[in-house]
């Protein structure tokens, strides 16, 4: 589906949760109601009123821009086989987090050890995989979202705790560009909800900072973030933990 097509469907959608109607964008864009019925019908939508149609419902062209990928590449997880297959060819796993981070083909060549015949078979191996779509010209599609994230308790996610973050937390976290926060208290069900919904945002957040490096000029190097919340209590404090006494056990 072409881009246009997504933007203008997004608009519509966000017209519709946000309450707006066609009368209210033709209001806003001093156009009879006809007129705006046609210009969303043909798409033919430029970008300064495509500009005042977010102002009116209170979004920015960047939000309906992802919307409109997050949609057009839904998929969120891979399957269990999948990722089997991922784990199972390290050099494979390597090459989707290239893809995921994207990364130009000529870079994967360039910087790392792929002669281009090898990678281009492992991009075959992920545009089989259903990870991505291979394009002309050896450019890449993903088909999952920008907020893709591996399967609790998968094959990937097993590696990453087993390997990469035993390595990634043997560190004092000293450097200038390092920092490191651990921090936990007592904790409503409310308060879960709400650090979650921070976490998310601060990662998606992190993200797009990641994202938009990615034009700089500057030299880069290899960096990682980690953000987590669950419930937890130290095994190695248990010792200390009371018994509840039957005055403060919860009542049935």
């Amino acid at each position: 589906m072409a881009q246009r097509t997504l933007i203008v469907a997004e608009l519509k959608r966000a017209l519709r949760e946000s309450g707006h109607s066609y009368a209210d964008v033709a209001q806003r864009l001093q156009l009879s109601l006809a007129s705006i019925k046609r210009l969303f019908s043909t798409e033919d939508l430029s970008l300064e009123r495509v500009d005042q149609i977010c102002e009116l419902i209170g979004m920015d062209l960047s939000d309906v821009m992802d919307r409109a990928a997050d949609r057009s590449a839904p998929t969120n997880q891979l399957t269990l086989s999948q990722e089997s297959e991922l784990i199972a060819d390290i050099k494979l796993l390597f090459m989707t987090w290239l893809v995921l981070v994207r990364t130009p083909f000529e870079d994967i060549v360039r910087d790392y050890h792929f002669s281009k015949r090898e990678a281009l078979q492992y991009l075959i191996r992920l545009d089989r995989l259903k990870v991505i779509e291979l394009q002309p010209g050896n450019r890449v599609r993903l088909l999952v979202s920008r907020h893709f994230s591996w399967r609790p308790g998968g094959p990937v996610q097993k590696y990453i705790h087993q390997k990469l973050l035993h390595e990634f937390f043997a560190s004092a976290f000293a450097g200038v560009q390092e920092e490191f926060f651990f921090h936990g208290g007592r904790l409503s069900d409310d308060a879960f909800a709400h650090i979650k919904r921070a976490l998310r945002a601060t990662s998606r957040e992190c993200a797009e900072i990641i994202e938009g490096d990615r034009l700089t000029t500057q030299p880069r190097k290899g960096g990682a973030f980690v953000l987590a919340v669950r419930p937890w209590h130290f095994s190695g404090f248990a010792q200390f933990d009371r018994e509840p006494t039957a005055s403060s056990k919860p009542l049935d």
